[in-house]
């Protein structure tokens, strides 16, 4: 059996070896929301709000079938600017879904999320519960929006 001090000593080690944990990321999985049969594209587009939909709406390419990266930056640079982008009424799952796409998509964390959420529901009264354990369990699990873990690639070192 070992003593307290015997554990203390053997922890430094392998604490050096250890590489922080980085938190997780989430994100909307594209290829499994296409597998479905659900169109991403559309999704994104029926999200837009009315000035979004008159930027990309131009004549040249009919609402919905154009590319989703481009009605993901409209909704960044516009209808997320809007006071009605994120009602205090939306279910969280859809609030986040539309929350990443105005981020085109890129992994967030869940204080990234938490953040974001917060700042559009800043004036409601009875906010919401956007606690870690709540968030995580609610992206964790599967869902309509394919809201899972971003996948974490890691850079090989060169030896």
């Amino acid at each position: 059996m070992t003593n307290q001090t015997e554990q203390t000593e053997q922890t430094p080690d392998s604490i050096v070896d250890q590489e922080p944990e980085e938190e997780p990321k989430y994100q909307i999985d594209t290829k499994a929301f296409d597998t479905s049969g659900r169109s991403f594209e559309y999704a994104v587009y029926s999200r837009l709000s009315k000035s979004g939909k008159a930027v990309i709406d131009d004549g040249k390419v009919t609402g919905g079938f154009g590319s989703a990266v481009e009605y993901m930056k409209v909704m960044g640079n516009i209808c997320s600017k809007e006071p009605d982008f994120l009602l205090p009424g939306t279910p969280i799952t859809e609030a986040v879904f539309k929350l990443l796409l105005a981020n085109a998509n890129k992994p967030m964390t869940l204080d990234e999320i938490q953040s974001g959420l917060t700042t559009a529901w800043a004036s409601v009264i009875y906010l919401k519960n956007l606690s870690d354990d709540v968030l995580r369990r609610m992206m964790d699990e599967d869902n309509d929006y394919f809201i899972k873990r971003a996948i974490v690639r890691r850079r090989r070192s060169r030896s």
